[in-house]
């Protein structure tokens, strides 16, 4: 429901990404089955965008940044061309 002044409830996921792998954050590609993992990312936004709910969504970077992560998270928003 709505607050005092008409605010929306907050749906946060955090993610630490120097805790897991490049795969698990943003997916891989197998190269036995030729099949798609999504990675943590991927999942996470889906819920998100699939939500009903008119609550905002965060998804927070607690970590360390690393020159590698980053980077891919800049190719990944230069792509699809959002931010």
């Amino acid at each position: 429901t709505n607050g005092l002044m008409d605010e929306n409830k907050v749906q946060i996921t955090v993610i630490n990404p120097k805790s897991i792998t490049m795969g698990q954050l943003y997916g891989c590609f197998d190269p036995v089955s030729h099949e798609w993992s999504d990675g943590i990312l991927a999942v996470s936004y889906r819920n998100f965008a699939t939500s009903a709910a008119p609550d905002r969504k965060w998804l927070i970077f607690d970590g360390p940044v690393d020159a590698i992560w980053i980077e891919n998270m800049n190719t990944v928003l230069d792509d699809n061309k959002k931010l």
